[in-house]
């Protein structure tokens, strides 16, 4: 039945049948439907939050039944005449987070079905005793990837889903938000953008913008002028294109050490490497699991050669831990993933001031290792949780951490990583 979910079927399509009464369908998707006569004709439930993702009906009381939604969760008592949301459960799906240089420093991610929003953490009253406090809303949608210019923590990048990019700025107590997407000439195919698309400032100059859709775009003026540096990264199999975007660049990094050395990474497994920004673009695959999505590149801040990457193979069932690292640019590739116990892996992370300190979240949590790999440490302070996205904050070295599940927090990275050297 076309159209039945409401939207596309990627996130969506369970299906349940009353334990006593096999003509008592239901189905998830945008709403909640329910059929009564087998599935001929259906009831969408629009009295709940959208977006359906799960349904228990008690076998023994088929009128009891708890539905699980981008809301959160939902119980009724008599066959679906009346839910109770359950507001008190402490829940929010947070996709990424980004901090800024203020201080106290803001932070900023983009939350399911909410839009984006942004709060402050405020070490004042000592690093420990950090509060919980009001977020607010800030520019960027519900799948979204933020960053700030370092120089200037009014000026906020958002890559709202598919790959949409803006530049906002906050003055006169307002945001003031420009699209800056790259164009295309119209006889060129259309552009392809992750749900989260990937893009970056480069830790050389922060006027350059890089954007991943299947191209790497640069930009040398905050997004007012773009030029595509390199081919089509993707497979590109018109076999495997649908209805969502598909084939497309999921993460970008810059070296820290050198402009132009570039790393690009695909949803359908590809991997390149170019060192010259954009001239020569070099597959680096050898040695790598083919055709698992790169969830995030990290080059080296320590040597120059040097690179983090990690896979995801969820999507096609496979929960195994890919975390792998390279001395010579993607030529070869070892195995980092030591003793971590169950992918999949999501986001990698180098520590700011130590070399072999690396950070990986999980679907499960956080795990540190303080020997480049070897051997991992679980993060005890989170609850089991699917972490999306984290960052330590370079001045006040305080961990953000992003969870789609539980919100965001922020704790205190001097137990973790104390060194001589001095942290403001």
């Amino acid at each position: 039945m076309e159209g039945h979910s409401g939207t596309y079927g990627w996130v969506f399509g369970q299906i349940r049948v009353d334990p006593k009464d096999e003509n008592k369908i239901f189905t998830m998707g945008l709403f909640l439907n329910t059929s009564t006569d087998g599935g001929k004709t259906f009831k969408s439930e629009r009295r709940i939050h959208m977006d359906h993702h799960a349904l228990w009906i008690d076998p023994d009381n088929t009128d009891l039944m708890l539905s699980g939604n981008d809301g959160g969760a939902n119980i009724t008592y008599d066959g679906g005449k009346n839910w109770k949301h359950f507001t008190e459960i402490p829940v929010a799906q947070f996709y990424n987070v980004a901090v800024g240089m203020d201080q106290p420093f803001r932070i900023y991610g983009s939350v399911q079905d909410h839009f984006s929003w942004g709060g402050e953490v405020d070490i004042s009253n000592g690093r420990d005793a950090i509060q919980p406090v009001e977020f607010k809303s800030v520019p960027g949608g519900e799948g979204c990837t933020h960053l700030v210019d370092p120089r200037n923590p009014n000026l906020l990048y958002s890559c709202q889903f598919y790959g949409s990019l803006f530049r906002s700025e906050f003055k006169y107590n307002r945001w003031q938000t420009k699209s800056i997407q790259p164009k295309i000439d119209e006889n060129d195919p259309p552009l392809r953008g992750e749900w989260i698309a990937p893009f970056v400032l480069s830790p050389h100059n922060q006027d350059i913008i890089y954007h991943g859709l299947q191209y790497v775009f640069q930009s040398p003026d905050q997004g007012q002028t773009w030029e595509k540096i390199s081919p089509d990264l993707t497979f590109n199999d018109p076999g495997k294109q649908g209805d969502i975007s598909f084939q497309t660049i999921t993460s970008l990094s810059e070296s820290p050490m050198k402009a132009g050395l570039i790393y690009a990474g695909t949803d359908d497994g590809r991997l390149h490497v170019t060192k010259d920004g954009g001239k020569v673009w070099t597959e680096i695959l050898n040695g790598l699991p083919k055709g698992k999505w790169i969830s995030r590149i990290v080059a080296s801040n320590y040597a120059l050669g040097r690179v983090y990457i990690t896979q995801n193979g969820k999507r096609d069932d496979d929960f195994q831990v890919y975390v792998w690292k390279s001395e010579d640019y993607g030529q070869t590739w070892v195995d980092i993933s030591s003793n971590i116990p169950l992918g999949p892996v999501n986001v990698i992370k180098e520590d700011p001031n130590i070399p072999d300190q690396l950070y990986v979240g999980t679907d499960i949590g956080v795990y540190i290792t303080k020997d480049g790999g070897k051997k991992w440490t679980v993060l005890g302070d989170l609850p089991s949780t699917y972490v999306h996205d984290l960052v330590i904050h370079p001045r006040d070295n305080i961990m953000v951490i992003a969870t789609h599940g539980r919100g965001m927090f922020a704790i205190d990275a001097n137990p973790i990583n104390k060194t001589d050297k001095p942290v403001n």
